[in-house]
């Protein structure tokens, strides 16, 4: 889905490198999302508008938490 969100034309080695890891955890964080938006337990009626707020809100949080779990950061 995000594939192609990074220009590379331009990037070095490391930049490449360290923006691939940001675009897996940032995709990471958002099947996690997308699942958590979609579970039968989530509240129905004003759900969607609810969890894209809350989803918008976090899903920085999200990625930086995986990203550094994968990096032995935490």
């Amino acid at each position: 889905m995000l594939e192609g969100y990074f220009d590379h034309d331009n990037a070095t080695g490391a930049d490449v490198a360290e923006n691939r890891k940001r675009l897996l955890a940032v995709q990471a964080a958002l099947e996690i999302s997308k699942a958590s938006v979609s579970a039968s337990t989530a509240n129905s009626g004003i759900r969607s508008q609810m969890d894209l707020r809350n989803v918008a809100q976090e899903v920085s949080v999200l990625a930086d938490a995986i990203q550094d779990a994968l990096e032995g950061d935490a």
